[in-house]
């Protein structure tokens, strides 16, 4: 391996480390960041690396988690009793309270619980099953930032294992 070898790889390994730190930071696009430095090393350095099978599966590993705050919520009519208008509710209030309550993940976690409570307390005129209806939404939300973080470490790992193979 040549300097300019070995400093490119250096450099990307920094910045990959940088991103799995950066994952820790729930506002922090990590997946997104992490697909971005492997994927931008993989084109400069010619696939040589990071082979393509490597980037299609950061890449979807990236998707996945990238996306988790969409999908995961629709997992909750299933498993935490939330209603399909709930999990739109949810969604919608995610949205707003992002734009109107302008504190990093305060505004998107309390919008989201709004929205799912005041679905359901409209809906059902219950408050128990309103407060229930905040609560999954807020554990989905949890779960989401797991994933999330999970598909930062696979993506570095994908990294790691791809410069080690091919040596």
């Amino acid at each position: 391996m040549d300097f300019a070898e070995a400093t490119m790889v250096a450099v990307a390994t920094v910045l990959m480390i940088a991103t799995v730190v950066l994952a820790f930071i729930p506002i922090m696009p990590g997946p997104m960041l992490a697909w971005a430095v492997s994927i931008i090393f993989a084109v400069i350095e010619g696939f040589q690396r990071m082979t393509p099978a490597a980037a299609v599966g950061v890449t979807l590993v990236m998707l996945l988690g990238s996306t988790s705050d969409l999908w995961m919520n629709f997992f909750g009519v299933r498993t935490g009793g939330l209603s399909c208008l709930s999990s739109i509710g949810a969604f919608a209030g995610g949205l707003v309270g992002t734009f109107f309550i302008p504190i990093p993940v305060v505004g998107t976690l309390l919008g989201s619980v709004g929205g799912a409570m005041l679905v359901e307390l409209v809906r059902l005129r219950q408050l128990r099953q309103a407060v229930r209806a905040g609560q999954t939404t807020a554990k989905m939300m949890a779960i989401s930032y797991a994933v999330q973080l999970s598909a930062t470490l696979i993506i570095f790992v994908i990294y790691v294992v791809s410069l080690q193979t091919t040596a």
